[in-house]
C-alpha cells in the first residue's frame, strides 16, 4: 500500500494505492475525500477483498490447472494400410485407452505422417466398431473412440 500526498493550491491531493496480487484498488482526490474513501466501508471491502485473493489461486497456477497435460500419440512405424495404423494407434500402443475424437485421431495419425480423409478414417473407424476392436460413445457429430 502506497500514500502520496502533495499539495495543489489551497487543497492536498492524496492517492492511494493498494496492491494485492494481481488486483490493484486507487484512490485519488482531495486528501478529505481519500480519507473518507478508506472509512470503514471500503477499508472492510478491502480486507475482504484480501482474504479473497488469498485464497485464489495465481493466474499461472490457474493456466496450469486448466491446460490439459500435452499427451503426444505414440510412433506408429509404416503400417500397411489405415485399418493397421488404427489397430496400432488405438489398441496395440494403449493411446486408445482413453475416448479420442475424429479430430484426436486424425492428429495423431499424421503426426507420424499418415495421410488420409476424415471420411476414410471416420469409415475405418465404423468397421473396427463393428469388428468389436473399438467402442463408440457419444452421439453424432460428438463421437469419441476407444479400445475395447
Amino acid at each position: 500500500m502506497t500514500n502520496e500526498t502533495r499539495k495543489e493550491g489551497d487543497s492536498e491531493h492524496s492517492k492511494v494505492l493498494v496492491r494485492m496480487g494481481e488486483f490493484q484498488i486507487e484512490l485519488e482526490g482531495t486528501q478529505q475525500n481519500v480519507t473518507t474513501l478508506m472509512g470503514k466501508p471500503v477499508y472492510e471491502f478491502i480486507k475482504q477483498l484480501q482474504k479473497i485473493v488469498g485464497e485464489m489461486p495465481s493466474t499461472e497456477e490457474a493456466k496450469r490447472e486448466e491446460a490439459p497435460p500435452t499427451e503426444y500419440p505414440p510412433p506408429l512405424g509404416k503400417p500397411s494400410g489405415l485399418a493397421e495404423a488404427l489397430t496400432k494407434l488405438m489398441i496395440d500402443t494403449g493411446w486408445g485407452s482413453k475416448p479420442r475424437t475424429l479430430g484426436e485421431i486424425m492428429t495423431a495419425l499424421e503426426t507420424s505422417g499418415i495421410y488420409y480423409k476424415a471420411a476414410a478414417v471416420a469409415t475405418t473407424l465404423v468397421m473396427l466398431v463393428k469388428s468389436g476392436k473399438l467402442r463408440r460413445l457419444g452421439s453424432r457429430g460428438n463421437f469419441q473412440y476407444v479400445a475395447a
